[in-house]
């Protein structure tokens, strides 16, 4: 039996196919990174999609995948963590350096382990290696990360002062107090505690930290035999030793045995009772 020939009109009204097919052309993916043509048929059925053919063709590494089925994927290479979140190299050494500090003073450094730290910090386990070779390298840089910036400042202050000197020597006196009584003024305790275990810590905190805190004090006492506001001294390195030792001993004293001694003085009454000594003994 033949079949009645089918005429162009009725071609035309025969059901599209349901099955959605790829569009042709090589699409975006993981290997190419780039993004194949549209269907015209696509482009025809939205104006939305047709944008996204022009978005896809001005910037194609941050459009989707492609635009002809239901599902849409992005380019997961241009997702970036948030700026608040990017830490840079030097920001997370010093968060090491200032976990450190805080369990050396509070739990000892024998006791502390570099694990700890990075604990403490926040970061893996293994980033403290990356930024010091060992556990007494990482003493180091605690030890210049709590003095060397108040040491700087007090030479920078030193350095701009024009008053009397005997009220030079009093703010010094204040800001040692302060130190002090700051979570970084553990860290003189800290070093006499470890200088048998560990003499090259012991060293760098003798020359680097104290023979600079000596010369500042130094500056001071020979500004004040120069100007007159202070008497002759024989010998100023030895006077500075006699100065600044108590301030030293009742800092350690105040982090140990002051606990247990209902008799000892507040910091405060001891930097005035020890300062009216020392002004009472320059006094011209």
């Amino acid at each position: 039996m033949l079949r009645r020939p089918v005429s162009g009109s009725a071609r035309r009204q025969t059901p599209p196919c349901r099955v959605r097919h790829r569009p042709p052309g090589p699409c975006r993916g993981p290997e190419t990174g780039r993004a194949g043509p549209i269907p015209r048929r696509a482009a025809r059925a939205s104006p939305l999609i047709a944008r996204c053919r022009q978005a896809i063709q001005t910037a194609p590494c941050l459009c989707p995948r492609w635009v002809y089925g239901n599902v849409m994927h992005t380019d997961q290479s241009v997702i970036i963590a948030p700026p608040n979140r990017i830490r840079r190299p030097q920001d997370r050494s010093r968060e090491v350096v200032q976990a450190a500090l805080k369990l050396f003073v509070e739990r000892g450094f024998a006791a502390t382990k570099l694990e700890d730290v990075a604990r403490e910090a926040g970061v893996s386990k293994g980033l403290p290696y990356l930024y010091f070779r060992s556990k007494e390298d990482l003493f180091k840089a605690v030890i210049a990360e709590a003095i060397l910036e108040p040491l700087s400042l007090g030479e920078q202050y030193v350095a701009g002062f024009e008053g009397h000197s005997a009220e030079l020597l009093r703010t010094l006196f204040a800001r040692v107090r302060a130190f002090n009584d700051s979570p970084s003024g553990g860290v003189t305790k800290l070093v006499i505690g470890e200088a048998g275990n560990f003499p090259d810590v012991a060293r760098y905190f003798i020359e680097e930290i104290d023979h600079r805190g000596r010369r500042l004090f130094e500056t001071v006492l020979r500004r004040g035999v120069e100007r007159g506001e202070f008497r002759p001294l024989a010998d100023i390195p030895a006077t500075v030793i006699a100065l600044v030792s108590p301030l030293s001993m009742f800092a350690i004293w105040h982090r140990s045995l002051a606990p247990y001694d209902a008799t000892c003085p507040t910091p405060n009454a001891f930097h005035d009772a020890h300062l009216d000594l020392v002004l009472a003994g320059l006094r011209p």
